[in-house]
C-alpha cells in the first residue's frame, strides 16, 4: 500500500538522495553511533515512536541502529531484529519472483493477463482486459484502478470492522473496487499507481504456476538468500512491534490488527526489517537474486514520461539518475518504510518507523545519506 510519494515533492526528495549519495562515494562510511545518533535527533523532531535503519556500505557492511520505542504502552524500546510490516517495499520481491519465472520459461513479459486469467469471472470486467500484458501489471501502465481511499472501500471498510470487529479483503474483494471502470490510460501508455495491478498479477503467477505465491517466493527468494526471517503475512496475528495509525495503537490486547495484514498479499505482504530490506536491494543489484539483464529490464520498463527524463518506475522499482539509483516506500497502517539503493555509491540504505500519517521516510533517507563520510 502507497508505494512512494507520487508528486514534485518525490521528484525533489529523490533527486537530492542521488546527489547525497554519490558525492565523494569512494568513501562512503558511517558508525552506529553516529547513526543512532541522527536517528534519535530525526525521531524527535518528526515525532516517531521508534525509528530504525540499516546502511550496507561499499565494503558489505551493514551498520544498523534503532531508537524510541517499539511499545509506548509498555515501554519496550525498539531493536533492529523484530519484524514491522514493509507496505509496498513488498512489491519488489513479487517483480524478482515474476522475473525468475520468465528466466525459466514459466511466464513471458509480453504474455497477455488473459492467457492466465481468461478464466476468472472477473476478469472481463477489467479496464482493457484484451490488451494487458505482463509488462503492463508490473510496472502499474495497465490502466487499472486503486483500492485506498475509495467511497466504496471506506464504506465497506466501516461496515466490516463494525460487523466482524477487523477489517479483513480477499484478493478478490478488493480487485472488485476497480472492475467496471473505465481504462486510466491504454496499457503502456501511462502509470497510475494501483495495489489492485498487483493483486492480479499474484493471481496470475498462481495460474501459471500452479503454486501459491508465498510458496514460491519462501522456496525461490527467501530461503536461498537468507532472508527466511521475514514474515508472510498470511494471518491476522503477527510477531511484529506495534504501530500507531494516526496516534491509536494499531494491535487489540489479543495481538490481532484492526486492518487484517493478510488483505494486502501481493500488493506488499511481508513484515520485514530495515536489515532484510538492504541485504534483498544489494543482492538484487549485484545480479544474485535475478540476472543481471533480468534486473536491467526491471530499471528499464515502465512508462517513461518524457517530463522528467531519467526518473521513471520500471518493475516495482522508482529508478532514478537513468537507472544508476532506485527505491520504493511503503505503507501499512500503522507504519512507514522506505528503501534506496544506489550503484554508482554501492551503497543500499534502508529506514523504517511504527507510525503512519504525514512521515516523508525518503527524507529520512536522505539525511542518512548526507551523513555518509
Amino acid at each position: 500500500m502507497d508505494g512512494h510519494m507520487r508528486g514534485p515533492n518525490w521528484l525533489l526528495t529523490t533527486t537530492l538522495l542521488c546527489c547525497a549519495l554519490t558525492a565523494g562515494s569512494e568513501a562512503r562510511t558511517l558508525d552506529e553511533q553516529r547513526l543512532a545518533a541522527l536517528l534519535e535527533e530525526t525521531r524527535a523532531e518528526m515525532k516517531m515512536p521508534g525509528l530504525r535503519a540499516a546502511v550496507r556500505l561499499p565494503d558489505g557492511r551493514i551498520v544498523r541502529a534503532a531508537t524510541g520505542l517499539a511499545d509506548k504502552e509498555a515501554g519496550t524500546p525498539l531493536d533492529n531484529d523484530i519484524a514491522m510490516p514493509g507496505g509496498s517495499t513488498g512489491k519488489t520481491f513479487v517483480a524478482a519472483l515474476t522475473m525468475l519465472l520468465v528466466e525459466d520459461g514459466t511466464l513471458s513479459l509480453d504474455d497477455p493477463a488473459s492467457k492466465w486469467l481468461g478464466d476468472r469471472p472477473w476478469y472481463a470486467r477489467l479496464p482493457n482486459p484484451a490488451d494487458i500484458r505482463l509488462r503492463h501489471l508490473l510496472s502499474h501502465s495497465a490502466g487499472i484502478s486503486d483500492y485506498p481511499g475509495t467511497f466504496r472501500y471506506n464504506l465497506h471498510s466501516v461496515w466490516r470492522a463494525i460487523r466482524r470487529g477487523g477489517i479483513r479483503f480477499t484478493p478478490e474483494e478488493l480487485i472488485g473496487f476497480a472492475l467496471n471502470k473505465k481504462p486510466l490510460n491504454a496499457p503502456g501508455e501511462g502509470y497510475r499507481y494501483t495495489d489492485v495491478g498487483y493483486l492480479v498479477l499474484g493471481r496470475l503467477i498462481e495460474s501459471a504456476t500452479g503454486r501459491t505465491y508465498y510458496d514460491l517466493l519462501t522456496e525461490r527468494i527467501l530461503e536461498p538468500h537468507g532472508l527466511q526471517d521475514i514474515v508472510l503475512q498470511d494471518r491476522s496475528v503477527l510477531p511484529v512491534a506495534p504501530g500507531y495509525m494516526m496516534g491509536a495503537r494499531n494491535l487489540r490486547d489479543d495481538g490481532t490488527m484492526k486492518i487484517d495484514p493478510s488483505s494486502e498479499w501481493t500488493g506488499g505482504g511481508l513484515a520485514l526489517t530495515p536489515t532484510d530490506l538492504v541485504r534483498f536491494h544489494a543482492a538484487l543489484a549485484a545480479g544474485e537474486i535475478v540476472r543481471p539483464e533480468s534486473l536491467e529490464q526491471m530499471l528499464e520498463g515502465g512508462w517513461h514520461n518524457p517530463a522528467t527524463p531519467g526518473e521513471h518506475y520500471g518493475f516495482s522499482l522508482f529508478v532514478h539518475d537513468h537507472g544508476d539509483a532506485w527505491s520504493h516506500g511503503g505503507l501499512w497502517p500503522g507504519y512507514r518504510t522506505h528503501v534506496t539503493h544506489n550503484t554508482r555509491a554501492a551503497t543500499t540504505i534502508a529506514a523504517q518507523t511504527n507510525r503512519d500519517g504525514r512521515v516523508d521516510m525518503g527524507a529520512v533517507v536522505t539525511r542518512i545519506a548526507s551523513a555518509l563520510d
